[in-house]
């Protein structure tokens, strides 16, 4: 198992005949370089067993099947998540993996298989998700992309982009490049931040797809990032905005506590979350050193401060959201976002105020404040009585002004 004692997982995705399974019987038939667990999914486009040796490796069972290059293929019959289990208990036994590739079907939306990996902690402690790898048909990517338009049912090729970290813009040898220039426009609409890498025969060198933590959330916001006049210049008013991006980047502390609500008002319900597809940021949290990290699927969030900040750098806010209708609310999600910048506290440490301490509106006692930004609170007060608490918010509703 790979140092950090987690395996690389790269989940390969892509709408019906762009050119997965070409990519995949690459990887199990050709490449040498790694030694793959391959899971796909039973009701695929299209069979692999034509790829495989026909050879099963003995502690694997039925589900799994070692080829000749050291891969292993595994066929889901049940749950995801149980597979990968299993999969990671044997890894631990002896074992010898590189890493997973988990091919989807061109039907499927990634984000349940995104969210398995956030949900399960057991899951998350033995594998992380290196890349999502987007199979784009350059001949008929536009039909494809377009057929969401007023159909969100038919919009899981707009969707495979939004999710990705690396598109893989296939077949462009057969199209001139104008056609393979307009593809790559509208993908940016989708996902402004995706690497897209042209390619013939879904031939792309493993180095580039495998082994680069593509997904990795820091990594992605800390590649060169678009402004204001790029990313409209990639709009055509007539063009389908059902997925879109937007992206916000500003400078100042964030309030933890008025973030977490803001965050909370876009994905705290099943019918507000269904458009947002994806929510990351790296945010610089008022009296934090370290970065604060958070991706978001749909209602699930993953959060966590990494690495510090480096020393005399400008702590650059930068958050971006993917999803159906983003450019409607790209007033409301900048000035949202903007809202949770920590305003200068009205008390200072010593200050004599009056601490909400219960449910009564007049539930007030005397204290003094001791401390600034506590536990992501505003005030640390200590009561008159020797006792200790919050002020949750710098706000008349929660801490005031003796007189």
């Amino acid at each position: 198992m790979p140092t950090g004692g987690q395996l690389p997982v790269l989940i390969l995705t892509g709408y019906l005949g762009a050119g997965k399974t070409t990519l995949l019987n690459y990887v199990l038939q050709e490449q040498r370089d790694k030694k793959l667990a391959v899971i796909e999914n039973e009701i695929g486009e299209v069979s692999i067993d034509d790829a495989l040796v026909e050879q099963k490796a003995e502690d694997m069972a039925e589900e799994l099947i070692v080829l000749n290059n050291g891969c292993v293929c595994c066929t889901i019959r049940g749950d995801l998540l149980k597979t990968l289990q299993d999969l990671s208990r044997k890894v631990k036994d002896g074992l010898q993996l590189d890493g997973v590739l988990l091919e989807l079907t061109g039907a499927a939306d990634p984000a349940p298989v995104v969210q398995t990996f956030m949900l399960d902690e057991n899951v998350g402690q033995s594998f992380y998700i290196d890349n999502v790898v987007t199979l784009v048909d350059a001949v008929h990517a536009m039909e494809k992309l377009d057929e969401g338009t007023g159909d969100p049912q038919k919009g899981t090729a707009c969707a495979q982009i939004a999710f990705s970290s690396t598109v893989l813009l296939n077949k462009v040898d057969l199209v001139d490049e104008a056609t393979i220039s307009g593809v790559e426009k509208r993908i940016k609409q989708l996902n402004r931040v995706v690497d897209i890498l042209r390619c013939e025969q879904a031939r792309v060198p493993m180095h580039k797809l495998f082994g680069i933590r593509a997904f990795d959330l820091t990594r992605v916001l800390e590649e060169q990032y678009m402004d204001e006049e790029e990313f409209t210049a990639f709009y055509k008013p007539k063009m389908d905005n059902t997925i879109s991006n937007v992206g916000v980047r500003f400078e100042g502390a964030i309030d933890m506590h008025q973030f977490q609500e803001f965050l909370n008002s876009l994905v705290g319900d099943e019918e507000s979350a269904k458009d947002f597809f994806r929510i990351k940021g790296v945010l610089n949290i008022v009296a934090q050193n370290e970065m604060f990290v958070v991706q978001g699927v749909h209602m699930l969030k993953n959060q966590s401060f990494t690495k510090p900040w480096k020393k005399g750098a400008v702590r650059e806010n930068r958050i971006i959201f993917i999803g159906r209708g983003m450019q409607q609310r790209r007033k409301s999600l900048t000035e949202g976002v903007m809202a949770c910048i920590a305003k200068p506290l009205r008390f200072n440490v010593g200050d004599k105020v009056l601490a909400k301490t219960g449910m009564a509106a007049d539930a007030f006692e005397a204290g003094t404040v001791i401390k600034h930004w506590d536990d992501f609170n505003p005030y640390r007060i200590r009561l008159q009585n020797g006792e200790e608490v919050w002020g949750p918010k710098d706000e008349d509703a929660f801490v005031k002004r003796r007189v």
